[in-house]
């Protein structure tokens, strides 16, 4: 089992077990159980304002069949993601978590790369946040914009094959990224040395099994993301 400081755990979408998902409730639950990272999605309203919302149609959250970048931050304000809650902005999430949890963006489109950054080094957040997306070119963008920003590179839930895969980790390794984010499914003896290998550490999504937490800490890797941020808590047997 691994130190406790050496382990991150990541709220995925906050703390999606206790709150609706990517919602200010759920980031704020997130810190109230010493999460170490909250990981939430970006995307970009109609008018150009960053929010968080996972899914690029509306309608499994909402019930409203609606594309987020068809819809301004108004519109978007009206819907509710889920007990009430709305759509956050990248703003006020920072207001909600500054100083208190790690940031984990997932970067689901392009063009907010620029923006995103420039808000992170305003907050002075650079430090404390990572930066991940399934997109390389959208990672070097970063890291030609701000090249002291930790960056993870997701690999795709349908992406089983181990070649392939290796490849992916390669990459990462190559262009010097913090971390490689993969699906828990992939996540062998041989990925973790190969990963650790070129210099990254290893954030897998999403476990919420007490049993795959286990084996994937003795596998030794470096954090999970979990809907259940408790259990996990529980399984590195630390107490608050």
């Amino acid at each position: 089992m691994k130190r406790n400081n050496d382990f991150l755990v990541i709220g995925h979408s906050g703390g999606k077990a206790v709150a609706p998902e990517n919602s200010l409730k759920a980031f704020q639950k997130a810190i109230e159980l010493k999460a170490d990272f909250i990981e939430f999605d970006l995307r970009l309203s109609k008018d150009g304002e960053i929010v968080i919302m996972h899914d690029e149609d509306a309608i499994d959250i909402t019930g409203h069949n609606r594309l987020v970048y068809e819809m301004a931050l108004k519109e978007l304000k009206q819907l509710d993601i889920g007990e009430g809650e709305k759509v956050a902005t990248l703003m006020e999430l920072i207001n909600l978590t500054k100083g208190k949890i790690g940031l984990l963006s997932d970067i689901k489109v392009p063009g907010v790369t620029l923006d995103f950054v420039n808000i992170l080094r305003k907050n002075g957040l650079i430090e404390s946040s990572i930066a991940s997306c399934f997109e390389v070119v959208e990672l070097l963008k970063i890291k030609e914009i701000e090249p002291t920003l930790k960056l993870g590179y997701l690999i795709p839930r349908a992406l089983t094959y181990k070649r392939i895969v290796k490849r992916y980790v390669q990459r990462a390794g190559k262009n010097e990224f913090y971390a490689i984010h993969p699906n828990h499914q992939v996540v062998d003896r041989e990925f973790v040395e190969l990963a650790h290998d070129n210099g990254l550490k290893i954030h897998v999504w999403t476990v919420n099994e007490e049993s795959l937490m286990r084996k994937l800490i003795d596998l030794d890797v470096d954090g999970i993301m979990t809907d259940d941020i408790a259990l996990l808590n529980q399984v590195l047997g630390r107490s608050y």
